[in-house]
C-alpha cells in the first residue's frame, strides 16, 4: 500500500469515499450527509484544502485491477499538536490496514508533535482504533459544519483528560412520571456525555419493565432513545451513545 500526499486529482476519489464511509459508517440522515459534503468535500473545498499551509492531506492508494485507486485518506491540521479532523476509508476495502497505514505515515511525518483526533459523535467506529494508537477520549466539544453544530469527541496522547462520569444531582429512590412514582434503579445505568442515565421502571412490582431514564446530570425524566439506542436528555443535552465502536473496519 502505497500512502502518499493527496493531489487535485485525488479529489473525485477523495469525495466518493467520503460519500460512502459517511452512509456506512455514521448515524447521520442524508440531510446531514449531503451537509457535510457539500460543505467539507465538495471540489472547491477540497481544492481549499489542498491548498491550506496549516493542512496535510495523505492519500492511500493500492492497485485494483491494474489501476492505482485511492482506498482512504486522512486530513491532519498542523499546530501545536497534529489533529486528525477527517479519517475516512472505501467501506469495500475495510480490514485491510488502509486506516493503519494513514495514521502510521502520519506518526512519523510528524514524530516531533502529539497527536490528537476530533471524532465526530455521530461515528459508529474509530474510538477503539485510535486508543490502540496511545490516544484517550477526552473532552466533549462542538464544531458547526454547514450551517449545523455536531458534537465532537477530542482524543489526545498521554493521560485521559475527561471527568469520572458520575451523578451532579442526587438520584432519587422515586420519581414522578404521568402522574405515579416511578422507581429508579440506583444500580443500573448507562454512561452519558456529562453524567450517567439511571433506568426507571414503571412501578415497584414491574420492575422487569423499563419505563424511561432519569438524567443525573440535571434531574430530568425528559430522555429520548433511538432505534440505535442513543439517549439525549431533552433538558440539558446530556447523551449516550450505544457502544457501536469497531476498530476491524479500520
Amino acid at each position: 500500500m502505497n500512502v502518499r500526499p493527496a493531489e487535485s486529482d485525488d479529489r473525485e476519489q477523495i469525495g466518493a469515499i467520503t460519500r460512502d464511509s459517511l452512509q456506512s459508517s455514521y448515524s447521520l440522515s442524508p440531510e446531514q450527509i449531503e451537509m457535510i459534503l457539500e460543505a467539507e468535500f465538495d471540489d472547491a473545498a477540497l481544492a481549499d484544502l489542498l491548498d491550506d499551509a496549516d493542512t496535510t492531506v495523505l492519500v492511500a492508494e493500492e492497485t485494483v485491477d491494474g489501476t492505482e485507486t485511492v482506498r482512504g485518506f486522512i486530513t491532519v491540521e498542523i499546530g501545536t499538536e497534529a489533529t486528525i479532523r477527517w479519517l475516512h476509508v472505501d467501506p469495500t476495502a475495510r480490514g485491510g490496514g488502509v486506516a493503519t497505514a494513514l495514521l502510521d505515515r502520519v506518526r512519523e511525518q510528524y514524530a516531533e508533535k502529539p497527536l490528537a483526533a476530533c471524532i465526530l459523535d455521530e461515528a459508529v467506529e474509530g474510538g477503539e482504533f485510535l486508543e490502540e494508537f496511545g490516544l484517550k477520549q477526552g473532552e466533549h466539544e462542538h464544531v458547526l459544519l454547514g450551517g449545523e453544530e455536531f458534537a465532537v469527541t477530542m482524543f489526545t496522547e498521554g493521560q485521559s483528560t475527561e471527568t469520572p462520569n458520575e451523578p451532579t444531582v442526587t438520584v432519587p429512590e422515586f420519581v414522578t412520571v404521568d402522574g405515579r412514582d416511578r422507581p429508579v434503579d440506583h444500580d443500573e445505568s448507562v454512561p452519558g456525555s456529562e453524567a450517567p442515565f439511571f433506568t426507571m421502571y414503571s412501578a415497584d412490582d414491574e420492575e422487569e419493565e423499563a419505563y424511561g431514564y432519569f438524567c443525573s446530570q440535571c434531574g430530568s425524566t425528559n430522555v429520548s432513545i433511538d432505534g440505535l439506542e442513543r439517549l439525549e436528555c431533552g433538558d440539558c443535552g446530556n447523551t449516550h451513545l450505544a457502544d457501536e465502536w469497531d476498530d476491524a473496519y479500520l
